[in-house]
């Protein structure tokens, strides 16, 4: 297991204090991106609505990662989080590929094409 130094810093901003029904979607697509790199991630979920947020002029619902970089949604989650990993050295290439072919499997497990 990784220490907490090793591992990359991100945090989930959300507006708890509404309704789930208008962020739970937003979150839900968050999981699935970084659930494949779990073990190298501290993640958190704040509020949207925290004075840390105002501090941070986020306006909407947002992923940052180590404090610097503002992600909008979970598609362009998706394809910067590998490289993120990456370019901090906590992700080697053989680890990349690995992480890639277990995402793939998951997506093709939760839409199975029924076969005759």
């Amino acid at each position: 297991m990784l220490e907490n130094d090793n591992k990359l810093k991100v945090e989930i901003y959300v507006p708890l204090q509404v309704c789930a029904c208008q962020w739970e979607n937003f979150i839900n697509r968050v999981f699935e991106v970084i659930t494949p790199y779990i073990q190298y991630i501290d993640h958190q979920t704040k509020s949207l609505h925290s004075k840390e947020a105002a501090k941070r002029n986020l306006f909407q619902k947002c992923v940052v990662i180590e404090g610097e970089r503002k992600i909008t949604s979970a598609y362009a989650l998706k394809r910067q989080l590998p490289m993120i990993l990456k370019e901090k050295g906590i992700l080697a290439e053989n680890e990349l590929a690995e992480n890639e072919l277990a995402e793939n499997e998951l997506a093709e497990n939760k839409n199975p094409i029924k076969k005759n």
